[in-house]
């Protein structure tokens, strides 16, 4: 049995590696820290049996690897700290079969990836809250940004104020503050702090 684990930190790759050959002892395990090494594994032979992945892979969510498993019949675990309305929505989508939470107990990990291998369902109690809250998950919803927003937007997630953006991207601050204000309009953002956030956990890397 081939399985594959997903995670750009080296010391939870190897702490879900012992928990799955504690369930597996014999299992070919395949450790990847980025989407792309992991798509190779999935597309190569002979194919993986089973995924284990993170979708915070360096910065910005990446639901990449779940629609590869998803689309080429793949069972497959998210176990990862973003746990919001958006994302259980778009997974649920995608069909995964496992979602845990990291900020759960190793219990919850271990009951995960047994069912995992039995080809079933389940999600950790805080998944399970998230997916049942009535509250507006608007502001973790993926922005739609023109090249130039992002642009603006990329500079500004690291700290840099208008008049520093303007200067580092040669660009006038009227035009600054237009993308800003156009980005704001288009994705329904109350403030900037919002349209930061939603970035931040989307689109930091692109």
């Amino acid at each position: 049995m081939r399985i594959l684990i997903l995670d750009d930190h080296e010391a939870i790759q190897q702490f879900i590696k012992q928990k799955v050959t504690e369930i597996i002892p014999n299992a070919t395990i395949i450790c990847c820290t980025t989407t792309e090494c992991a798509t190779k594994v999935i597309y190569g032979f002979p194919h993986i049996n089973f995924a284990i992945c993170d979708i915070e892979i360096k910065s910005g969510a990446n639901l990449a690897i779940p629609e590869l498993c998803y689309n080429n019949d793949i069972p497959y675990m998210i176990y990862s700290s973003h746990v919001n309305m958006v994302l259980v929505s778009q997974l649920k989508e995608l069909k995964v079969n496992c979602y845990v939470s990291k900020t759960s107990s190793i219990d919850f990990l271990k009951k995960g990836l047994e069912i995992l291998f039995s080809k079933q369902n389940y999600y950790c109690p805080l998944v399970l809250s998230t997916m049942n809250s009535q509250e507006e998950f608007k502001e973790t919803e993926k922005l739609f940004l023109s090249l130039g927003q992002k642009s603006v937007l990329k500079v500004m997630a690291q700290g840099y104020n208008r008049e520093e953006v303007s200067r580092l991207l040669k660009l006038k601050k009227s035009t600054i503050n237009n993308h800003i204000a156009r980005a704001r309009t288009v994705n329904d953002c109350e403030n900037f702090d919002e349209l930061i956030r939603r970035y931040k956990f989307w689109d930091m890397d692109s």
